[in-house]
């Protein structure tokens, strides 16, 4: 019986070595955010424009609501604050940049200052979530509405084709 499986693991580390070498698009290749112009990158997976870069200190939640819709950037007229699901959407495990005293999963296309970024998606009567870009989670604060988070803003009205990660609430 032994004799007859010695064939299974050459086979199996041929076609290993054989899958990762074949070519296909690199990471590289492949770039999801673009620049279109000073301060501004789409998203070429959701077609969205961002901010390039959040607010470089932290707002409350109605002072981030009226940052994005008085934002003027890039010939935009209609910025706005992303809802949880558009940002869940920037959240990527494979990347890691520095953003303040933490390490956050996002495209180095996107500069934050902070990991915690409001969203736009109400949780209940008086709170609101923002996502956490170094665990790929939806947060709502609990005790202080005055909370201050980051401000990351969008225009457009792209679709969503990736799947956001697994929240916590």
């Amino acid at each position: 019986m032994r004799r007859h499986l010695n064939w299974i693991a050459p086979l199996l580390l041929a076609s290993a070595c054989s899958a990762g070498d074949a070519p296909g698009p690199s990471r590289a290749d492949a770039a999801r955010f673009v620049a279109v112009e000073a301060g501004v990158v789409r998203d070429a997976r959701t077609g969205l424009l961002w901010t390039a870069r959040d607010s470089e200190r932290e707002h409350s939640w109605h002072e981030a609501e009226r940052r994005c819709r008085e934002l003027e950037l890039g010939g935009q007229e209609t910025w706005r604050l992303a809802t949880i699901e558009e940002l869940q959407a920037l959240f990527d495990a494979e990347q890691e940049q520095a953003c303040g005293d933490w390490t956050c999963r996002v495209d180095p296309a996107v500069d934050l200052a902070s990991p915690y970024q409001w969203s736009a998606t109400p949780r209940g009567e008086s709170r609101r979530l923002y996502a956490d870009f170094r665990h790929g989670s939806e947060l709502a604060p609990l005790l202080r509405p005055d909370l201050a988070r980051g401000v990351l803003c969008t225009t457009g009205s792209g679709t969503l084709d990736v799947e956001p990660p697994e929240t916590s609430r």
